[in-house]
């Protein structure tokens, strides 16, 4: 018989699923819906001697920086082993992930909802209304790119990555889902949780209209990416012995 923990535990965990999803469709129309602006800026053209570009530019940029830097904050002190340890003192190990999920969707919601266009310095734009297939062609490839990461998802144990596993499990008396994974999946999973880097690198460089907050923003998430979830040797002979056992699945069939 679940306890009254496990059933709040495991609504944390639903709600958390939900609320993801929600902010994940906010994301995505944020960061690939083609962008268009009402004034023409080239920063090239004579942008030191226009002070008044820089100066319109200075507090959204200063204020997005904040928002970043509360979203990647969250995103690693949530992750650190002192946190970990502080949910398992209080017998709360199987919330840990959800409560995660739940909070860096907080942040995350906050950041594109006060996200502030720089829209006085424009680094290049691409006309997507003059051509039709322009603009088919940033919606195709951020729609790819939106396609692996949902695919690297699911193969990575989206249940798990929200949390909704360790709670479902936590109900039936199981060890948590990772006890059941292999060590060097473990190992993997220890550096990266975030399925396809590539796929939102493409994302938030290949914009029609690269203003100055989508470069802090392509930037700082950028290097956050690759700087704070790197994997070593180990963990890329993983992946390339598991891309050779399902190619040879796939021939079998």
């Amino acid at each position: 018989m679940a306890s009254i923990k496990q059933y709040i535990v495991l609504l944390i965990a639903i709600t958390s699923f939900v609320y993801t999803l929600y902010v994940v469709t906010h994301l995505v129309q944020f960061l690939s819906a083609p962008r268009k602006t009402s004034k023409i800026y080239t920063w090239v053209f004579n942008l030191l001697d226009n002070k008044s570009r820089l100066e319109t530019a200075y507090g959204p940029m200063v204020f997005n920086t904040l928002y970043l830097i509360l979203f990647i904050f969250q995103h690693s002190f949530m992750k650190s082993s002192w946190i970990k340890n502080v949910f398992q003192s209080i017998g709360l190990a199987s919330a840990e992930r959800s409560i995660y999920s739940l909070t860096s969707s907080l942040c995350l919601h906050y950041l594109i909802k006060n996200w502030i266009t720089a829209s006085s310095i424009i680094l290049w734009q691409v006309d997507v209304d003059t051509h039709k297939w322009i603009w088919w062609s940033f919606v195709l490839l951020h729609a790819f790119a939106w396609m692996i990461i949902c695919g690297g998802s699911m193969i990575m144990d989206l249940p798990e990555i929200i949390g909704i596993k360790q709670a479902y499990y936590d109900m039936k008396s199981y060890a948590q889902p990772l006890a059941y994974k292999s060590f060097e999946l473990r190992h993997l999973f220890a550096h990266v949780r975030h399925p396809s880097f590539v796929g939102l690198t493409v994302i938030l460089w290949a914009t029609n209209l690269m203003t100055l907050d989508r470069l802090l923003l392509a930037v700082m998430l950028t290097s956050y990416m690759y700087f704070a979830w790197s994997t070593d040797h180990s963990d890329l002979i993983y992946q390339k012995c598991q891309l050779q056992r399902k190619k040879e699945e796939l021939k079998s069939q």
